[in-house]
């Protein structure tokens, strides 16, 4: 996995690209339950309206609309249902690969590939680093040496650990860089919102 987490807009890449092709799936699974629904009750209405011969047909339209109106009301809680509880647990699931990133040897190169696009991001001189505690630890004076000698820049390590539990917050003067773990994955909800809401919107239709 670190191989393709090369600079903050894809940060932790494979793991958010998953949960974002996941959700929208999960979008697409509701919208298509919601339809077979909405279709269940037309068919059923139609079924009704057949065999209500001897009815009046205020009475069959009264029972037609109460019919619809539940239909359409167990199709809206079915989507909420299928919307929330599995894409919320894509994000966990996303969220506890990342944790476990975390704790792999390969992670302090996940680290230098941030240090290393910040710097070409920011054209600073000189970036303080912060990591979360466990990150932080592998910021050491060695490391930071040789990656200042790549990048052509002086990194430094802050004097405390960054309040994330993943991933690297950089700063210079005014300007911060964040690539934490945490804000890659609410940026990655964002983006694919959107999609999902267009989804479950053409279920209504």
């Amino acid at each position: 996995m670190a191989a393709i987490l090369g600079d903050p807009e894809t940060l932790a890449a494979d793991v958010i690209r998953r949960a974002q092709h996941r959700a929208v799936a999960i979008a697409e699974e509701a919208r298509q339950q919601a339809a077979a629904i909405l279709e269940s009750a037309k068919q059923e209405s139609e079924s009704l309206l057949q065999q209500s011969e001897r009815a009046t047909e205020q009475q069959v339209a009264a029972l037609v609309r109460r019919n619809t109106a539940r239909a359409q009301l167990e199709a809206r809680r079915h989507l909420i249902q299928l919307r929330e509880a599995p894409i919320n647990r894509v994000w966990l699931a996303a969220e506890e690969r990342l944790r476990n990133l975390v704790r792999q040897p390969a992670y302090r190169d996940v680290l230098q590939r941030c240090a290393l696009r910040a710097a070409r991001e920011l054209g600073a001189n000189d970036l303080t680093l912060a990591a979360d505690p466990v990150g932080h630890d592998l910021l050491s004076t060695e490391s930071l040496n040789q990656w200042s000698k790549e990048a052509g820049v002086e990194f430094r390590r802050a004097p405390e650990p960054a309040a994330t539990w993943g991933g690297l917050l950089l700063t210079s003067g005014r300007f911060r860089f964040d690539a934490t773990f945490p804000t890659q994955l609410e940026l990655a909800k964002v983006t694919v919102r959107e999609r999902v809401f267009q989804i479950l919107s053409e279920g209504k239709s």
